[in-house]
């Protein structure tokens, strides 16, 4: 991945994070005071407006990164959804770490981007390619 694409990641992580304290601050707004709602409101479109460039961005400069990237984020959903209603003993990510895989039964590895294990032995994977997998806890060593 070129630095331009990794400034430009930074760049939108950036805006995310703020755009989420904008929301949080809106919930917080008296339902009457619909002016500073408005504000809000607007801020929160104008950042979601200065995502989209930025993603436009990293198209023009790699299409190949782009569609990647697209493909991860989407799987980082898919396992934000199968996760929510199950409990973790056991989360592991390749940034936190820098090291992030699971070994099965037979040796083979697959290295991940998130690894977490539940607590009847299953596990739920987002793998290096934007795959989001569960895996029976039987064929995990």
């Amino acid at each position: 991945m070129s630095a331009k694409i990794k400034e430009i990641l930074q760049k939108i992580n950036f805006i995310e994070a703020d755009m989420e304290l904008h929301k949080q601050i809106m919930v917080s707004i008296p339902a009457d005071n619909k002016t500073e709602m408005e504000t809000i409101i607007s801020k929160i479109l104008d950042q979601k407006k200065q995502i989209n460039d930025l993603r436009q961005q990293i198209k023009k400069l790699d299409e190949d990164e782009y569609n990647k990237i697209i493909t991860i984020e989407k799987a980082a959903e898919t396992f934000r959804q199968i996760s929510k209603d199950k409990k973790y003993i056991e989360v592991n990510t390749l940034n936190e770490s820098g090291v992030c895989f699971i070994t099965f039964n037979d040796g083979t590895r697959l290295d991940c981007l998130v690894t977490a294990k539940e607590e009847n032995g299953n596990w739920t994977v987002l793998t290096l390619e934007g795959e989001t997998k569960e895996y029976p806890g039987g064929f995990i060593q």
